[in-house]
């Protein structure tokens, strides 16, 4: 038998003398490890949010539909100034149809009805952050009150504030969690460690008699405390994946579906309409590696603790 078998063997053993407090720490394990994905899966949609509708348009100037093309490209350049606006598109009639053909293509009904002249011209304009938007919504209401051909405006300000808000105390309230929740499964996984050096000791002392090197007494402990963490990161993984494709095979041809598939479309997570094989695989690996990295860095922290 190899050192290297030897080393295996014994973590096994410590591992199945224990059973009750092994399996505790891989339960623990993978609960503390499945909460703090779910968090940052949820920053990190979240982040995407605000991405996504920072570049959408955050004001919609509405024309009156007799306004000419010429005076609304005017009202564009003047609006325009590149230290507050990261552009502005014109939407004519005809491009107004087009969208609102894509937008309500499951509904035939609601497209015949409608024609291009029915809809009003718009320019849509996108600020480069918060604090431009509202020197922008300024600008605009200002020229409102001279500009005769402006019908109506739409404000989508409080959308990317509300994001905005929700993102940081999303992301803050994740750390901390994330923080708390593993420095539990740390020492957990460092106290089941050390309560086996402890119940081990008088073997570990033989060793040491009989010239066993510190790496070869030290490497089943820490092999031990990987694998706890390597088990919790398999199955937290499975955990949260498993019921996500459950869910999205099950409500396929659903308003769910709609909008789930149109709202991951949006945030450029179109991976996670159906299974992808790729992405599921990256999945596992990290949370393989975030497992078994707590575990290395848990056991070998007991075992300097109570070894030396």
């Amino acid at each position: 038998m190899t050192i290297s078998d030897k080393i295996f063997n014994t973590a096994k053993k410590n591992i199945k003398r224990n059973k009750w407090l092994s399996l505790s720490t891989i339960f623990v394990s993978t609960v503390v490890l499945a909460i703090s994905s779910f968090f940052i899966s949820t920053a990190i949609i979240a982040q995407k949010g605000v991405k996504y509708y920072e570049q959408k348009a955050q004001v919609i100037i509405f024309f009156k539909k007799d306004t000419a093309e010429a005076d609304i490209l005017m009202l564009r350049d003047k609006l325009f100034d590149p230290e507050l606006i990261e552009g502005i598109d014109y939407v004519s009639q005809e491009d107004a149809l087009l969208i609102y053909k894509e937008d309500f293509a499951d509904s035939p009904d609601l497209i015949s009805t409608v024609t291009a002249d029915s809809l009003p011209p718009s320019l849509e304009i996108r600020a480069k952050n918060i604090e431009s938007l509202l020197q922008v919504i300024e600008n605009i209401n200002t020229e409102k009150e001279t500009n005769a051909y402006i019908d109506e405006i739409l404000y989508f300000k409080d959308v990317v504030e509300n994001l905005k808000t929700l993102s940081r105390i999303i992301g803050i309230g994740s750390l901390l969690l994330i923080s708390a929740l593993l420095i539990i499964t740390f020492s957990l996984i460092r106290i089941t460690i050390g309560f086996n050096i402890n119940a081990h000791q008088d073997e570990i002392q033989i060793m040491h008699l009989v010239g066993s090197t510190d790496k070869f007494i030290k490497l089943p402990f820490i092999m031990e405390g990987s694998f706890y963490g390597i088990a919790g990161g398999l199955l937290s993984a499975t955990l949260l994946i498993v019921p996500w494709y459950v869910v999205i095979y099950y409500t396929q041809n659903t308003d769910f579906a709609f909008w789930i598939n149109q709202l991951l479309s949006d945030l450029d997570l179109g991976f996670l309409r159906s299974i992808d094989i790729a992405f599921v695989l990256i999945y596992y690996l990290i949370h393989i590696f975030a497992g078994g990295l707590l575990g290395v860095v848990s056991s070998f922290s007991a075992v300097k603790r109570y070894l030396e």
